[in-house]
C-alpha cells in the first residue's frame, strides 16, 4: 500500500480528531477576581519594548516570572501594594503587575463581550 502525504494527514486527523475536539472547558468561575486588560495601544501591545513584566512580589527588584497577556485576571476589589496590583498568573501563581497599566475589560469591537475568570479543565486559570 502506498502512503501519500494526503493519506497520512487524513489518518492522523482521523485518529487525533476526538482528542482535538475535546479542548479545554470551563469548570467554574474564580471568585474574588475580575478580567482586566492592559491599558496600551494596539501598537504598544505588539511592540517588544512595551512588554509588561509580571513579578513574584510587588516590586521591580523581585523575580520576574513572565510577561503579561493582553487580558489579565486581577484581584477584586483591586489589591495594590507599592504601585503593583495583585493578579492571578495563567499558571495559577499569585503575581504582581504595575497597577497603572490595568484598565477595566472592554472591547470596542464587541461592547457586549463578557469575560469571567474561570478555572479550566486542565486545572489552570483561564477565561470563560
Amino acid at each position: 500500500m502506498k502512503f501519500t502525504a494526503a493519506t497520512t494527514l487524513f489518518t492522523l486527523l482521523a485518529l487525533a480528531g476526538p482528542a482535538l475536539s475535546q479542548g479545554l472547558t470551563v469548570i467554574r468561575p474564580i471568585p474574588g477576581y475580575v478580567c482586566m486588560r492592559l491599558n496600551l495601544t494596539r501598537e504598544q501591545l505588539i511592540a517588544r519594548p512595551f512588554n509588561v513584566l509580571v513579578f513574584a512580589e510587588p516590586s521591580y527588584g523581585n523575580d520576574k516570572i513572565g510577561q503579561a497577556s493582553a487580558t489579565i485576571i486581577a484581584r477584586s476589589p483591586m489589591h495594590v501594594q507599592n504601585g503593583f496590583a495583585e493578579i492571578l498568573f495563567l499558571d495559577g501563581r499569585t503575581a504582581w503587575i504595575p497597577a497603572d497599566v490595568l484598565e477595566p475589560y472592554v472591547t470596542s469591537a464587541n461592547p457586549n463581550a463578557h469575560c469571567t475568570p474561570s478555572m479550566m479543565s486542565d486545572g489552570k486559570p483561564g477565561f470563560g
